[in-house]
């Protein structure tokens, strides 16, 4: 096993809908950092290069995603050294289709390459329980023509979670036979299958050869045309992959899970028992694990007071929240969103994104505030036809060299001292001064040190989206 390349490929692109207002179609859960110093994503790429090779770690992303995500993780310091591929989609199938790309990709390389799949929006303990378990599954991969789950050993009859039942009587260690994959069960059948001692919690975590993925996928024959389309696709040069017969033809794939097209058919499956920390971050209420509860009941993260309140979760880092006589709510407020939702009604957030989908509004694509490679910015006001926003650039940074289409910009500093470039020319500016980007001005912003750079950004304009954007030149590699 010491010769087997491992190579780690993280799905990225899911949206989150169940975690809004903390979540955003831009900003989905995988990049927020509420659950520790780094956000989900992060902190699954420095797991997965725990046990993997020294390969490049694979991110699967939408293309609608993909700016955002490689933004999010360029501006990760403790990223700096680690190689970062993306595999993009040209639009979301499910796992199957997305799983079936990344495989395929992998396998016109080196088809006997074990492929490490994650996702990146858990929460997980990284101790010597993660690489073990990680590394028995690496081990059956490796040795035979399987796919590999990892399954949580049970602590409680949770009824959110699908479960792997191992054949009955099958012994480790390592890895154990798969009997059956079964649906999210009520309360009393969950009880019956935490007693039994073979059923498992689904993880969502898989390992298996990159062959071995497109073999067990073309088995069954309403998946061959998911492995035929993710072998043309990965036959393309980068560049080509989202032109738009790469984009017609995945779109036409099923939007099926790996789970229901391959693992719950297979005879070729396997599962690796664990006890290792783990939670999906399936809901809100993931967020009671950052604090203990008062003698009545209440969580309070942030600025929340809760007056004759009862079993009540309030999490609000910037405002202030009070709550009073109620019981049993889920109180979340950020810079711009409030939602407050019966705690047994927290897996129904995703009906509050399909209404504010039907409207539109802007709460539900970008949060107020966003990571960039070079610093932040911070949306402080919008309206029609304009948008100001507080930019921040750490020392030595620069945004790219770039124009808009459709607004214009006009910088003040009010803090540090910027350099910017306009066509040919290049001025600096200081704390109180001022200068303007008309539409379609090749522009750019710098920070020379040493101290962050602190702007305020006016545009103005038909059109405010961060696609407005064309790059001419980039420090960080971006189209």
């Amino acid at each position: 096993m010491s010769d087997t390349k491992v190579v780690a490929v993280i799905l990225a692109g899911g949206s989150g809908t169940r975690f809004w207002p903390l979540s955003r179609e831009l900003s989905p859960k995988q990049m927020l950092s509420v659950f520790g110093k780094t956000s989900l994503i992060c902190a699954t790429i420095e797991r997965a290069r725990m046990v993997a090779s020294e390969a490049a770690v694979e991110i699967v992303v939408g293309a609608t995603l993909l700016d955002e995500i490689r933004n999010h993780l360029l501006a990760q310091a403790e990223l700096a050294d680690v190689a970062l591929d993306y595999i993009v989609e040209p639009v979301a199938r499910n796992t199957a289709p997305a799983l079936a790309l990344a495989a395929a990709c992998i396998e016109a390389h080196d088809p006997e390459a074990v492929v490490m799949m994650l996702p990146s929006d858990q929460l997980i303990d990284s101790g010597e329980s993660w690489k073990a378990t990680m590394q028995a599954a690496i081990e059956a991969a490796a040795t035979r023509d399987v796919l590999v789950t990892i399954g949580l050993v049970p602590t409680r009859p949770e009824t959110g979670y699908g479960y792997i039942k191992a054949v009955e009587g099958a012994a480790g260690p390592g890895a154990l036979p798969v009997d059956c994959f079964v649906e999210k069960p009520d309360l009393e059948t969950a009880q019956r299958y935490v007693a039994a001692g073979n059923y498992y919690w689904n993880s969502g975590m898989l390992v298996a050869r990159a062959r071995v993925i497109l073999a067990e996928l073309e088995a069954v024959a309403d998946n061959a045309r998911i492995v035929e389309a993710a072998r043309r696709i990965a036959a393309l040069p980068a560049g080509e992959r989202l032109k738009a017969a790469s984009f017609q033809l995945f779109e036409s794939l099923p939007k099926v899970s790996f789970d229901n097209a391959v693992l719950e058919l297979s005879e070729h499956v396997e599962v690796v028992p664990t006890t290792m920390a783990w939670s999906d971050v399936g809901s809100l209420l993931a967020l009671e694990d950052l604090t203990r509860p008062d003698e009545d009941g209440n969580r309070v993260i942030g600025g929340g007071v809760a007056v004759d309140s009862h079993g009540t979760l309030i999490y609000s880092p910037q405002r202030l929240v009070a709550t009073l006589g109620v019981r049993d709510l889920l109180v979340v407020d950020t810079h711009d969103a409030t939602l407050v939702v019966p705690r047994e009604r927290a897996q129904d957030v995703r009906l509050v994104t399909d209404a504010l989908a039907k409207r539109e509004a802007p709460e539900l694509r970008e949060p107020k505030i966003s990571a960039r490679p070079w610093g932040t910015w911070t949306i402080a006001q919008e309206g029609a036809g304009f948008q100001v926003k507080e930019i921040v650039v750490t020392a030595g940074s620069r945004l790219s060299l770039q124009s808009h289409e459709h607004r214009s910009e006009h910088w003040v500093v009010v803090a540090g001292t910027a350099t910017v470039t306009q066509g040919e020319t290049e001025i600096e500016v200081k704390t109180g001064e001022s200068v303007y980007n008309p539409i379609g001005m090749l522009h750019r912003l710098e920070n020379r040190g040493p101290g962050e750079l602190h702007i305020i950004e006016i545009q103005v304009g038909d059109y405010l989206g961060e696609d407005d954007i064309t790059r001419y030149d980039d420090d960080f590699c971006r189209e």
